[in-house]
């Protein structure tokens, strides 16, 4: 009896917990859509992925526009210490990434 009464508010956490949301991975389509070469897009993911979420949480790509991915990247690829070429890949992969 205690068991299943143990039970019933795991499954209602279980029920309530948010979903993880993960950047999408560059592919063909992306990089066609958007005109970058898949080596660039790649290695700006990588960028995303090593060094965005050590200052805060990651933000997904479409969550913020394409124009505004444009002011934000300089200035927290200056805060990271991101390289210009890292910061130059990684915005070409956050505004393909946001279409």
């Amino acid at each position: 009896m205690k068991k299943s009464l143990l039970i019933v508010p795991l499954l209602l956490l279980a029920a309530c917990a948010t979903q993880v949301k993960t950047a999408p991975a560059p592919d063909a389509a992306m990089s066609q859509r958007s005109g970058v070469k898949m080596e660039t897009l790649q290695r700006g993911h990588t960028v995303y992925l090593s060094q965005c979420g050590r200052c805060h949480q990651h933000i997904m790509p479409a969550d913020v526009t394409k124009s505004d991915w444009h002011v934000v990247v300089p200035g927290m690829a200056w805060n990271a210490g991101i390289s210009a070429a890292d910061e130059k890949a990684l915005a070409a992969y956050l505004t393909a990434a946001a279409h």
